[in-house]
């Protein structure tokens, strides 16, 4: 969509006075394809700049509260969609840091839902032990929610679970009626959310919100950064020098974005991941495969990251034949999944696993077979997006 914003004034604008500090700096490549997206980030920090309507405190406050008033008329919001690596999210987070909003957050899609989800059991217990099972939880949660943060900024926004589905038209016109202003990224565009999922008739009503309460845009920049930084390094790392190389690889993937911690729940249990960023995530071997980890938990994994970055991987005995299986099946389903891995070794694939009898040896070699495949560049060079 277009918007109406001078693009010969863009530089008068703090993101783009940011974005082109970086570019000075050699910190970032010129891209024409992202000014119509920073020239609508500067319109929404002058309009979260302006006094809210509504705010105002009121001789009566001591009888409704300290929370402010809802704000009915909220600054539009941003849909931002396209592939990976075109800098969605670093443009996402230089806004994000801009914004003149004292309550703001900043999350990853899957995370902030997996919070909701925690909080609507809550409620639904205190309801329980009050014996009032009817009252719905959505309307409160969006109270609460919208007395957290005035600013939400989405990562890597996307729809794979039918309990999200269900309720998130609801949750965001409940949000977005108390004045919430949302900034979101995403690999696809709004019509494609939840394709083909269950009872996706009852989502269809939040690609409408979407439609109506937000900018949509797509970056349809032809340069993959991630990728171009990718193109002439070696993604498998073995022997001297390999931890400082990985270390490297990691610093310049991750540029410029925000590094969090990242959180899946499976089962009940829930796996954590100290280093993450976006759809990239790092964790060592022994995090992996010598813990009682099995295939759902790497299938989680695959279906909340693109990239994983992969270390201090060992040379392995037939004493530590169960991280052996656990490594083949987390190596199995990164594959079957199209997984970008990047590894830190202690030796090249062929020579981790230096038993040549039994189940596991035999399997080995398809896991050194699929390693292999997965350095090379019609790998590198497949799309890839956020959860499948």
């Amino acid at each position: 969509m277009s918007t109406s914003a001078d693009p010969q004034k863009i530089n008068l604008h703090p993101l783009a006075k940011a974005i082109g500090t970086r570019v000075s700096k050699g910190a970032l490549q010129e891209d024409l394809q992202q000014k119509p997206v920073i020239c609508f980030l500067d319109q929404l920090l002058d309009q979260l700049s302006a006094p809210a309507p509504g705010n105002k405190k009121s001789a009566l406050g001591w009888l409704f509260g300290n929370a402010p008033a809802p704000i009915s008329n909220s600054a539009r919001g941003l849909y931002l969609w396209g592939g990976v690596g075109r800098g969605k999210s670093m443009l996402m987070d230089l806004f994000f840091d801009l914004a003149p909003v004292k309550m703001k957050k900043r999350v990853h899609f899957h995370g902030f839902m997996q919070d909701v989800h925690q909080r609507i059991h809550q409620w639904r217990q205190l309801q329980k032990s009050m014996k009032d099972k009817s009252a719905d939880p959505i309307p409160p949660l969006a109270e609460a929610l919208a007395k957290e943060f005035h600013l939400l900024c989405f990562d890597e926004f996307a729809v794979t679970d039918v309990a999200d589905a269900m309720i998130l038209a609801r949750l965001f016109t409940g949000l977005f009626e108390r004045g919430v202003t949302v900034v979101a990224t995403s690999n696809v565009a709004p019509d494609l959310l939840y394709k083909e999922g269950l009872n996706r008739s009852f989502f269809l009503p939040f690609i409408e919100v979407v439609k109506n309460r937000m900018e949509v845009m797509e970056l349809a920049s032809d340069k993959d950064y991630r990728m171009e930084k990718l193109s002439d390094a070696e993604i498998y790392l073995a022997g001297k020098g390999a931890a400082s190389r990985f270390q490297e690889l990691w610093e310049e993937m991750t540029s410029g974005l925000k590094i969090a911690p990242a959180t899946i729940e499976v089962s009940g249990r829930r796996l954590e991941f100290p280093l993450s960023c976006g759809g990239i995530v790092r964790a060592s071997f022994a995090e992996l495969c010598e813990k009682p980890l099995g295939a759902g938990d790497y299938l989680a994994l695959s279906g909340r990251f693109h990239t994983l970055f992969l270390e201090a991987v060992p040379i392995m005995q037939h004493s530590d034949r169960n991280a052996v299986k656990r490594f083949i099946a987390l190596v199995d389903t990164l594959y079957d999944k199209g997984m970008l891995l990047i590894v830190e070794a202690a030796a090249s694939p062929n020579k981790l696993y230096v038993v040549d009898h039994g189940t596991e040896a035999f399997e080995f070699q398809r896991t050194s077979s699929r390693l292999q495949e997965m350095q090379g560049q019609p790998w590198l060079a497949r799309e890839r997006g956020q959860a499948r």
